[in-house]
């Protein structure tokens, strides 16, 4: 069966409007391509005008459902012929809204987060609907170069933006071979801290891949015996340079001890230690304004006391002098 491709649904699309990059969809093409005619269920947060739930309705040949969930309440304006298509008015990260969501389909097998782009809600999003991805699901992240703006809690040192989180969550992949005594949830626990949030260490053990390009991030979930290395497979006759394929065939790896390497044992990275500093730096500067507003205060006051003792002592003194005269 012939399927139109997104370029060309979207160079044709005339209904409601959808803004998306270049390179979203050439990205969106290759990995979408397997789901194209599985049956779908896709949460999309951040609708905006609501023309990608069309797109999807047309890409996607056996949709089970769609919702889209937006913060601003003008998206319950939005009308679709198909009843597949459901919108929830709300923020995503909030537990009412999840619930909303969770009531119209309660998983999904491809999550794409296109709202505030902020490092809060893209990190709060992904502990949330992560568990809620299907296995063989896709958790897709637009717009990550707000990453490294102010404006959206980021920066490109910034060890709190969302990028330095998924950076971070790409370290989980490998975790069988860290070699050091520390879980997969040990490994996030400053975001879970920083915005109020919990990550599973089961859900974790399931991320298959994580795939970063121009401002994209897709995240891959699979079972979590999928996502270890396995053993040791050899092929073939000749060992012409090294023997080996006898002792290690059918062996797994075992990582050796890390626990006294400096770079895996300490427990913060040089950028986490950069940010306490700079932590630091801006307490000492709000307690040091705190001494210079008391400083200020006390030389207001000394200088009130001077002002008013040297007015005494410049004063005329005015002897008492008796009303009648000597005789």
């Amino acid at each position: 069966m012939g399927y139109k491709t997104l370029q060309q649904i979207t160079s044709t699309h005339d209904g409601k409007v959808s803004d998306k990059w270049a390179a979203y969809l050439n990205a969106y093409e290759e990995v979408l391509a397997e789901y194209q005619d599985a049956t779908v269920k896709l949460l999309e947060i951040g609708v905006q005008n609501g023309g990608s739930l069309e797109i999807w309705e047309q890409y996607f040949s056996n949709l089970q459902t769609i919702v889209g969930c937006d913060i601003n309440p003008s998206i319950s304006q939005l009308e679709y012929q198909n009843p597949s298509i459901n919108l929830v008015v709300g923020n995503a990260t909030e537990d009412d809204t999840a619930k909303q969501i969770l009531e119209h389909c309660n998983s999904f097998n491809i999550i794409i987060d296109d709202g505030s782009h902020r490092s809060d809600d893209i990190i709060l999003t992904f502990a949330r609907y992560f568990p809620v991805l299907e296995l063989n699901g896709l958790f897709i992240i637009e717009d990550l170069h707000c990453s490294f703006w102010e404006e959206f809690q980021g920066g490109l040192f910034e060890p709190f933006s969302s990028l330095s989180f998924l950076k971070r969550l790409s370290d989980i992949i490998n975790h069988e071979h860290w070699g050091i005594q520390k879980s997969r949830v040990e490994h996030l626990a400053k975001y879970g801290e920083k915005y109020g949030c919990e990550f599973d260490e089961e859900e974790l053990k399931k991320i298959h891949s994580i795939e970063f390009i121009n401002s994209m991030c897709i995240i891959r979930k699979k079972e979590a015996d999928l996502n270890k290395l396995g053993k040791r497979i050899f092929s073939g006759q000749k060992e012409l340079i090294a023997a080996c394929s006898e002792e290690y065939a059918g062996t797994e790896l075992i990582s050796p001890d890390q626990s006294e390497n400096y770079w895996s044992f300490q427990g913060t990275s040089l950028e986490d230690q950069l940010s306490n500093s700079l932590k630091e730096i801006e307490a000492l500067k709000d307690s040091n304004e705190t001494l210079n507003h008391k400083i200020c205060d006390l030389e207001n006051k000394i200088l009130e006391y001077e002002t008013s003792v040297s007015w005494k002592l410049t004063k005329p003194i005015r002897l008492f002098t008796s009303s009648k005269k000597a005789s």
